[in-house]
């Protein structure tokens, strides 16, 4: 069987007001093989930028060994628009790579502020190839947002690290629901390198996140789009089950979520994921 989405790993957010190494034990236990831990600002940040160093990355290296994962991707949202996000996303970017992965993702910032945007990749270009990290610029109805429009942005940067993340469930919800995530995707196939797996449900104004298969993102069309690429993508699952409210304005549930109603969303959604795959 041709796996689509290799490595999977799962966020850390869903287990957004757990410690990090309370989170890296449930990740574990629901089966997965790799985490992505997240670093988001205004979010979730189960290592934050002020407590990065190199012994820092070296004890949490040593806590995702402990319970027998890997890491692949890292989560180090900011503003890259705004100078002391792109402080921190700089630090981010040595962290992620002493812990082993090879991209980290994030937002990029407004569109009104594109010229600082451009002038803010040079430096984060310049650190990438330092550390030989992947970029992984997101979809988030910002600068980037649907792959049809934002591509342009990375044939502008022309730069093998300079990546895209295709998040499903952020392009649906910042399009109100009106673009087809499937056909969509096509149009990053040259740039794409790692893929966030999120569902979606919008009834009306309401807006809910949900288990993966649970909402309204056709993930077997997804999936059959990406077949044309010929190789795995690398994917992180995220579950925000705790994000809920309009189409205006998104409101989280207090942190942290019971247990077993997060570690049930992962298992879950890893279940309909591997199906998905079963019957490619």
């Amino acid at each position: 069987m041709h796996k689509l989405f290799e490595p999977l790993a799962l966020g850390t957010n869903l287990f957004k007001g757990y410690s990090l190494e309370e989170a890296l034990s449930y990740i574990a236990s629901c089966g997965f093989e790799y985490v992505e831990i997240a670093s988001i600002a205004n979010m979730c940040e189960h290592v934050a930028p002020k407590d990065m160093s190199g012994e820092k990355a070296a004890e949490v290296k040593k806590l995702i060994e402990k319970v027998g994962l890997k890491t692949y991707a890292f989560a180090g949202h900011v503003d890259l628009t705004v100078e002391s996000d792109l402080k921190d996303f700089l630090k981010k970017i040595e962290f992620a790579a002493a812990i082993g992965a090879k991209i980290i993702n994030t937002n990029s910032g407004p569109l009104s502020r594109l010229a600082e945007f451009r002038e803010n990749m040079k430096k984060i270009i310049t650190q990438a190839e330092r550390f030989n990290m992947k970029i992984g610029l997101e979809s988030h109805g910002d600068i980037i947002g649907t792959a049809k429009e934002s591509v342009k942005y990375l044939k502008e940067f022309n730069h093998p690290l300079v990546r895209f993340n295709y998040d499903t469930g952020n392009t649906y919800f910042y399009s109100k629901g009106h673009v087809d995530v499937a056909e969509d995707i096509k149009y990053c196939f040259e740039y794409l390198e790692h893929i966030h797996l999120k569902d979606i449900s919008i009834k009306g104004n309401v807006v809910r996140y949900c288990k993966i298969g649970e909402g309204d993102i056709n993930f077997a069309a997804v999936a059959e789009s990406l077949k044309s690429l010929g190789k795995p993508l690398p994917a992180g699952l995220e579950i925000p089950v705790f994000m809920h409210g309009t189409i205006d304005l998104l409101s989280s549930a207090d942190a942290p979520l019971p247990i077993e109603l997060a570690k049930s969303a992962a298992r879950d959604s890893k279940k309909y994921l591997e199906n998905l795959q079963e019957r490619r």
